[in-house]
């Protein structure tokens, strides 16, 4: 458990991050974390069946803090680390299975929202989501807090955001005197115009640290538009999910686009983008922005 002074500690750490307070409060045999919802969830300690209800991120979290024994539940999804492949699954992230989950008896579930856990909280399941969505590197850091503190894992979490961030910042000082390279993020579904990622969102942020000007910065989220719009802005480089290369590669409405005429529209896989695996998809895109400055 976490003492007065670690406490102190770990939000000096936050602080230093840019994360802010997590909005935790601890005592000896409880924690309460204010949720998603600004609503204060009281957690009994210590915590020894977890569900994971929601993203993979949470799933990937525990076996990264060496708390894969507290699992008893997670979602069903191809993202899931390869230690839980014989934890039960409980649904998708998007619609998990209530009476499933209530059958596991968990202390915890982690990362359910709507209409799933107003149902779970109804029975008198303790559920606790952190962030709805990820949108930023430092919900990241948050949800590894948050999950850190109920397995009592809280110096590993320390441990594993000190690591992210420092190879961020490593990254970052790689490129940061280098000219800016115009580039987009555009996830292109087959027979459909791409959808840009702008400013407000993981993506767009790895952009901007990875040494990119990002062509649709003016969007908010992210947003389709059409082909002539990726055209106009002709990016020198694109980035996208590796299944949907060549969705934008064979396209003959874009064959005009520097990165497709040049072959440089790079692969990155989106399920890592919010994952505890941040560092690495920033530093792919950093060198296929600039190669020169990791020769």
């Amino acid at each position: 458990m976490l003492t007065a002074r670690r406490i102190g500690l770990l939000l000096a750490v936050l602080a230093l991050l840019g994360i802010g307070a997590l909005g935790v409060t601890l005592a000896q045999s409880r924690v309460v974390i204010v949720d998603d919802r600004g609503k204060e969830i009281e957690v009994p300690l210590p915590v020894e069946r977890v569900v994971v209800a929601g993203t993979s991120l949470y799933t990937e979290i525990l076996v990264d803090l060496g708390a894969k024994e507290l699992l008893v539940g997670v979602t069903d999804s191809p993202n899931n680390p390869p230690e839980v492949a014989d934890v039960p699954r409980v649904g998708s992230p998007f619609q998990p299975n209530v009476e499933v989950i209530l059958s596991l008896e968990p202390d915890v579930v982690l990362g359910a929202v709507g209409d799933a856990r107003d149902r779970l909280e109804a029975a008198g399941l303790v559920v606790v989501t952190p962030v709805l969505f990820i949108q930023r590197i430092p919900d990241i850091f948050r949800v590894i807090e948050v999950v850190g503190l109920l397995a009592d894992r809280d110096v590993e979490a320390e441990i594993a955001i000190g690591r992210i961030s420092e190879r961020i910042v490593a990254l970052e000082s790689a490129v940061v005197q280098r000219d800016r390279v115009r580039a987009a993020f555009l996830f292109a579904p087959p027979d459909l115009a791409p959808y840009a990622v702008g400013r407000g969102s993981v993506e767009g942020e790895l952009l901007a640290r990875a040494g990119a000007e990002n062509v649709f910065r003016d969007i908010e989220g992210i947003e389709q538009v059409s082909f002539e719009a990726v055209v106009e802005r002709d990016p020198d480089v694109i980035f996208t999910d590796p299944s949907q290369i060549e969705n934008l590669t064979q396209n003959p409405l874009l064959q005009d686009v520097s990165a497709v005429r040049e072959g440089r529209v790079f692969g990155v896989k989106a399920s890592a983008l919010t994952s505890t695996r941040v560092a690495e998809v920033l530093l792919q895109m950093a060198q296929a922005l600039h190669p020169d400055a990791f020769e």
